[in-house]
């Protein structure tokens, strides 16, 4: 099972290049880089970051290189983050072969988002599925009925530590934020 890339209440920032050494430096289990620059990327620092955290790269809003397979290739063979996030199929489709772990981002906004999203999952097969906003943590069981071997994800507009509790009351593998006060809190065990 696939569910299993999160320890229990894990939190992941969502961060940009300046903040990454904070992200690094916090107790959370992984990061996800957001609008990020190729030339970045390729740095030793960069790279030494994708060693010590698991780092997954959010392509859609990569600058330097368009969202293609090329691209995925480039990224595993130079920068070798742990992963990647995306918005589209044939990414994660591309990103899976080319050994990468991926989160399929999905958007709620209605019942026609959720069926959607749930055919889109089904057929990409995503390692976990981070679902926005955060803000709505009762979806989390009807994702985890749907596709009970992917880990899910929540985040977008993360600005309380009552949200992080209530997303991992709800069942939630993991939660996104990029608050950077959040990063080190760690809610309440369940016994």
């Amino acid at each position: 099972m696939r569910n299993d890339l999160f320890r229990k209440h894990a939190l992941v920032a969502a961060c940009e290049y300046p903040q990454m050494k904070a992200a690094i430096d916090s107790e959370v289990d992984a990061i996800i880089y957001m609008n990020g620059d190729l030339n970045d990327m390729v740095s030793n620092t960069f790279k030494e970051y994708c060693r010590q955290k698991r780092v997954f790269i959010h392509i859609d809003l990569l600058k330097g290189l368009s969202s293609d397979k090329e691209s995925l290739q480039f990224i595993q063979r130079y920068v070798r983050p742990y992963g990647i996030v995306s918005t589209k199929s044939n990414i994660i489709k591309s990103a899976k072969k080319e050994g990468l772990v991926t989160i399929q981002r999905v958007f709620l906004i209605d019942t026609k988002s959720y069926n959607t999203s749930i055919e889109a999952i089904s057929h990409n097969d995503p390692d976990c599925v981070e679902v926005m906003p955060a803000i709505a943590p009762s979806i989390v069981k009807s994702y985890k009925q749907q596709l009970p071997s992917i880990s899910i994800i929540l985040g977008g507009l993360v600005s309380e530590e009552s949200h992080i509790s209530e997303a991992f009351k709800q069942g939630a593998d993991a939660v996104s934020l990029s608050k950077t006060s959040l990063w080190n809190y760690r809610p309440a065990m369940k016994k």
